[in-house]
């Protein structure tokens, strides 16, 4: 079996799990900046168009076409018409900013311990993480209050690569980033089939899928392994 030299991890609903709330969350930031400078945009407007939010994501994300802060701000700027001045959008666009450092997070359980034994044994530990509303800016701020950014020692974001998994560039973004040139010595964990396990595999990573906190129903080949903890993790890497 080919030595592991680095080994990669997924964000959302790997190493994170964010509760539901981010349109009220960012209705509550947006309502205040509405309120202060007297603008025609009343609650249901408001509400129904950060509502569509999650799901042109999900439709640009599916069709490997970024969706983030720009795009989604765009969306709503359109929506509103003509309400809005240009310093109305400026001051739209700081709050949506600020609300993005202020949603529900937390571990995965084991997520900080697991990526400290990893890095231990010396082997490189990095993140290939698709990015939506909340960008690589936003979640090096969660990772690192939870005590698992310390541990990394390269992250990939969709937003800052430009691309989303499965494209092959976010992986060798990410390879390159821990000092890897064959992808045979690194390990991907993640808990999708379709971006995590076929793009790893892709590049001829080993794969685990991780199926703890949702366990992904869409077709798609199955992982090398699969585990429901990440604390079993060591177990299938093998010898460090």
């Amino acid at each position: 079996m080919t030595k592991i030299r680095a080994v990669t991890f997924d964000l959302w609903n790997t190493l994170l799990t964010s509760s539901p709330g981010a349109v009220e969350i960012r209705s509550r930031f947006w309502s205040e900046v509405i309120d202060e400078r007297g603008l025609e945009i009343d609650a249901d407007l408001l509400h129904g168009t950060l509502s569509m939010l999650p799901d042109r994501f999900d439709e640009e994300w599916r069709a490997g076409r970024q969706y983030g802060p720009t795009e989604a701000l765009a969306d709503c700027f359109t929506a509103f018409g003509d309400r809005l001045t240009s310093e109305d959008r400026d001051a739209l666009a700081a709050a949506f900013e600020a609300a993005s450092y202020e949603l529900e997070v937390a571990p995965v359980a084991d997520a900080a311990d697991v990526l400290s034994a990893v890095a231990a044994t010396g082997v490189a530990v990095g993140i290939i993480s698709d990015t939506a509303l909340a960008t690589g800016r936003h979640l090096r701020t969660y990772l690192d209050a939870y005590g698992i950014l310390q541990h990394v020692t390269f992250a990939a974001f969709s937003d800052e690569v430009g691309v989303y998994k499965p494209d092959p560039a976010i992986f060798a973004a990410a390879l390159d980033g821990l000092g890897i040139g064959d992808p045979a010595t690194a390990a991907h964990v993640g808990d999708l089939k379709r971006t995590d396990v076929a793009g790893a595999r892709a590049m001829g990573m080993s794969t685990v899928r991780f199926r703890g906190v949702v366990d992904d129903p869409e077709d798609g080949a199955e992982a090398d392994h699969v585990i429901d903890r990440l604390a079993d993790l060591p177990r299938v890497l093998g010898p460090g």
